[in-house]
C-alpha cells in the first residue's frame, strides 16, 4: 500500500530530517555496520568488488516493514545472488548481490531485534523458523542517525539499490525476482581505463534568457580522470568545456559548464565529447522552460490529493532568494482533497521561479493509487482586472513529478503599487535588523494607519497612529520578530494608502 506508514514515521524520526528520500541517481555515501553475528560490513567494499547492494532501513516496530520482512523477498535474494561462499548463500548463486537490513531507530534494543522487547513486531532475527543469515545490524544512536541522514530516511521501510558505482535508486518492496530485475539498470563495474561518465544534469530548469549548466560526473574508469571535455548543445550556440581535475575511480565531481542562451523552451544535451573508451554513458539532457512575460501578482489555485502533507512551493528571484513559500508538511496540513487559493504579490519586476515539490514524486496523480480523482495545481499571473494575464505552470494532476520549476519574466505591476518618497514618506534603516523608522507629514488634521503587508499579501503588522494634528511625524516599528524578507509598508494617511518597500534582515 502506497504510503502506508508515512505519517506515523514522520511523526516519531527527528525532526531534522528531509521529508523526502534521496533522489535517483544519488550518490551513497560509505557506512560499516556490525550484524547479528558480530561480522562487520563496508559499503564500499562490497561494492569495490562489483556487487549491486540492497539496503532495507526498518524499524523493529513498523508493521509494513515487519510484513515485507515475513514475506522472504529479501531472504530470497540473498539465497539466490548473495556473495559466493557467504553464510546461507546457495552454491548456484550468481554472485553479484548483498543484502543487508538496517534498523534505523537508534533506540532498538537487542531485544527488540529478538522479538521479545516492548517495541517490535516479532522476531526479526527468525522470523518464520528458519534464522536470516544476511547481515541484520541494530547500530548505535549515533551511527543509525547517520545513515538516516545520509540516506534521508523519512519513512519505514526504505529499499534501496546501491549500484557499484554508488548511484542509488529507491526501488520499493519488491519480491525477490523484481528486486534481481533492477540490476540491470546498474551500470557495469568500472573495467576500462578510460571512462568518465555524464551522470546528471544540476543547472538551471526555468529561465528567461540564459540557462547556467551544470552537470555531475564520474570516473567510471579503472584510471585516475584528470580531463575530459563538455559540449551542450541547444541553446543559440554550443558551448564547450575543458575540465581538468583528478577523480579516482567512482569518484564524483559537480562541475559548472557555463551559461547558455536561449530564445524559447528548449532541451539541452549536455555530452563528454573528449576521447573516451566508453561512449554509452557519455551524455544526458535537460528540457528548460522559457519565461512567459507576467506580472507583480501571483495566483495559485490548488487542490490537494489525499496526501497534502507532501507538497511544497517556493517563488525565488534572480539571485536565488526566496521571496515567498509554503511547506504543506508542517502543521496545520491542509485536510485531504481540499483547495486552496494563494495570492502572492513580488516585491518587484524582474525574473522569478516558480518550483513545486511533492516529497513522494508522484505529484497530485492519486487515481494510480486507487482514488476517483487527481489534484491540480495552476499558477497564473494576474491582471490589473482581476483576471489571466498568463499562465505560469498548468498542473492537471496526471503524471508524476518530484519538482517541477517555471519561470516567470515580471515586467508590470498590479496590486500592490509602489509609490514614490515625494509623497512625504521615508523609511529608515532599510534595510532594518530592529526597529524601522517611519517619517511623514500632515498639511492638516489626519487619520494615520501603518501596516506591514507580506508577500503573499498577509497583514503581519498594524500600528494604529489615530488622530494627528498638521505637522512632521516618526514612528518606530518593532519588526524584530518578523521573518526576513521583503515587505511591503502601507502609511494610511486619511484613506490615501503611501506604500513603501523595505527589507527585513
Amino acid at each position: 500500500m502506497k504510503k502506508a506508514l508515512l505519517l506515523m514515521v514522520v511523526a516519531v524520526m527527528s525532526s531534522t530530517m528531509s521529508f523526502a528520500q534521496l533522489p535517483a541517481g544519488s550518490f551513497g555515501q560509505d557506512f560499516t555496520i556490525t550484524d547479528q553475528f558480530g561480522v562487520s560490513h563496508n559499503l564500499y567494499n562490497y561494492l569495490d568488488q562489483g556487487y549491486t547492494v540492497y539496503l532495507d532501513v526498518s524499524a523493529t516496530w513498523c508493521g509494513p516493514c515487519w510484513s515485507f520482512h515475513l514475506s522472504g523477498a529479501l531472504d530470497e535474494l540473498y539465497i539466490n545472488h548473495g556473495p559466493a561462499g557467504a553464510p546461507g548463500v546457495s552454491a548456484n548463486t550468481s554472485d553479484d548481490v548483498m543484502v543487508i537490513w538496517i534498523d534505523g531507530d537508534g533506540t532498538t534494543t537487542d531485544a527488540d531485534m529478538a522479538g521479545t522487547g516492548g517495541s517490535t513486531q516479532g522476531n526479526w532475527l527468525n522470523p518464520t523458523g528458519t534464522a536470516i543469515e544476511f547481515p541484520l545490524a541494530n547500530p548505535a544512536t549515533s551511527l543509525a542517525n547517520s545513515i538516516n541522514d545520509d540516506y534521508a530516511i523519512a519513512y519505514y521501510p526504505t529499499i534501496y539499490r546501491i549500484c557499484p558505482n554508488r548511484i542509488v535508486t529507491e526501488v520499493g518492496q519488491l519480491d525477490a525476482a523484481g528486486l534481481y530485475a533492477t540490476l540491470e539498470e546498474c551500470p557495469p563495474a568500472a573495467s576500462q581505463a578510460n571512462d568518465p561518465s555524464m551522470l546528471s544534469y544540476n543547472g538551471d530548469l526555468a529561465t528567461c534568457g540564459n540557462v547556467d549548466v551544470a552537470v555531475t560526473i564520474q570516473n567510471n574508469g579503472t584510471s585516475p580522470l584528470t580531463a575530459c571535455t563538455i559540449t551542450v548543445t541547444g541553446g543559440t550556440a554550443p558551448l564547450t568545456y575543458n575540465w581538468t581535475g583528478n577523480l579516482s575511480t567512482y569518484a564524483v565531481e559537480t562541475v559548472n559548464v557555463g551559461s547558455v542562451a536561449i530564445t524559447g523552451a528548449t532541451t539541452l544535451n549536455v555530452s563528454i565529447t573528449s576521447a573516451d573508451d566508453n561512449t554509452s554513458n557519455n551524455s544526458t539532457s535537460a528540457p528548460i522552460a522559457f519565461a512567459a512575460d507576467g506580472t507583480t501578482h501571483v495566483k495559485l489555485d490548488i487542490l490537494f490529493d489525499r496526501y497534502p502533507e507532501e507538497s511544497s512551493w517556493s517563488i525565488t528571484d534572480d539571485a536565488g532568494n526566496v521571496v515567498a513559500s509554503a511547506d504543506y508538511g508542517n502543521a496545520p496540513v491542509p485536510a485531504d482533497n481540499s483547495t486552496k487559493i494563494v495570492d502572492v504579490y513580488l516585491p518587484s519586476t524582474g525574473c522569478y521561479t516558480f518550483t513545486a515539490v511533492d516529497a513522494y514524486g508522484d505529484g497530485f496523480y492519486d487515481m494510480q493509487w486507487g482514488a476517483p480523482s487527481n489534484g491540480h495545481m495552476y499558477v497564473t499571473s494576474v491582471s490589473e482586472a482581476g483576471g489571466t494575464f498568463s499562465n505560469i505552470w498548468i498542473y492537471d494532476g496526471t503524471y508524476n513529478f518530484s519538482e517541477a520549476a517555471a519561470p516567470s519574466s515580471v515586467s508590470t505591476v498590479v496590486g500592490i503599487e509602489e509609490v514614490s518618497l515625494t509623497t512625504g514618506v521615508n523609511v529608515y534603516p532599510n534595510p532594518a535588523n530592529d526597529f524601522i523608522n517611519v517619517a511623514y507629514g500632515l498639511t492638516n488634521n489626519s487619520v494615520v494607519t501603518i501596516d506591514v503587508i507580506n508577500v503573499v499579501g498577509a497583514r503581519v503588522m498594524t500600528e494604529y497612529i489615530g488622530s494627528q494634528a498638521a505637522g512632521n511625524y516618526t514612528s518606530r516599528l518593532d519588526v524584530s520578530n518578523l521573518s526576513a524578507g521583503v515587505y511591503m509598508l502601507n502609511v494610511t494617511i486619511n484613506g490615501t494608502a503611501n506604500t513603501v518597500r523595505v527589507t527585513v534582515k
